[in-house]
């Protein structure tokens, strides 16, 4: 356990390096492709498992910035990283444009390690998701920590058409 956790620290060092100094976007490792060439996951609004979504966020920060990632909550040690990544697809499922536009996501990467007990090496990354939709001049990045848990809100822009825990698109 403590050779594994010698040979990780220099790749760990330098995440860390990357991610403090840099102003505008941090560093990121990109994710492996699918077979059609998007990262994975990737999907869109209403399609598959959702999450009842309660209310919008005030900061225009709130997942849009790696220093204020959304919360998806907790590291199960049964499910391991799958439970975390199943929370944010429902999550992002939920989400529609500032009109009702269907949002697309695909993840691009993680960055922006930090300090987290339970999960893999006690080290913990946030998930960087592309988002666009009709309407939108470019692409927005979303930042999601699956390990920890917090309240769970509407990034400011986007809207929600789940509720009152329905898990199902009132579009469909």
């Amino acid at each position: 356990m403590m050779r594994a956790r010698l040979r990780t620290a220099p790749f760990m060092l330098l995440l860390l390096l990357g991610c403090a100094g840099s102003q505008a976007r941090p560093s990121m490792i990109p994710v492996e492709a699918s077979l059609d060439g998007r990262g994975w996951p990737f999907g869109e609004s209403g399609l598959g498992p959702v999450m009842s979504i309660g209310e919008s966020s005030r900061s225009r920060t709130y997942g849009w910035s790696e220093k204020n990632p959304i919360r998806l909550g907790g590291y199960d040690p049964v499910m391991g990283p799958a439970s975390g990544q199943q929370r944010q697809v429902q999550f992002l499922n939920s989400l529609w444009g500032p009109e009702g536009e269907t949002v697309f996501y695909e993840r691009i990467g993680t960055c922006c390690p930090f300090q987290h007990f339970g999960a893999p090496l006690d080290r913990a990354m946030l998930d960087v998701y592309s988002l666009t939709w009709e309407g939108l001049p470019e692409p927005r990045l979303l930042y999601l920590d699956r390990f920890r848990d917090g309240t769970v809100l509407v990034p400011a822009g986007l809207t929600t058409k789940i509720r009152n825990g329905e898990g199902r698109s009132e579009a469909g």
